[in-house]
């Protein structure tokens, strides 16, 4: 069976950007980056999730080594805006597509 790409995959295609994917097992007790980390044998500081953060109506993403917290002051006045929260987890597939628990690995 072919692996479904996600939009982030086939953009780099798009762009001719090499990748490696890796396929990982998950449920709903292990949907941490850890524990992706761990399945994949790649050090945690590999490996990124994404954090989507929203200030009113504006909506910023944040990646982050997954065993990191983000500090989001620092990340308010990283994206030059007051204050930022985090998206809530059941408004996240519907804006960005993504599912809880996928992980990033930057090579």
């Amino acid at each position: 069976m072919k692996a479904k790409k996600t939009n982030a995959m086939r953009i780099l295609d798009q762009k001719k950007v090499s990748y490696e994917m890796h396929e990982y097992s998950s449920d709903a007790i292990h949907v941490d980056g850890i524990h992706v980390a761990d399945q994949i044998n790649k050090p945690h500081e590999q490996v990124y999730k994404t954090i989507v953060l929203q200030n009113d109506n504006q909506h910023y993403v944040a990646l982050i080594p997954v065993d990191e917290h983000i500090d989001l002051k620092k990340a308010a006045k990283g994206f030059k805006v007051k204050r930022l929260e985090l998206l809530h987890v059941k408004e996240l597939f519907d804006l960005t597509g993504y599912v809880r628990g996928d992980a990033h690995q930057l090579e």
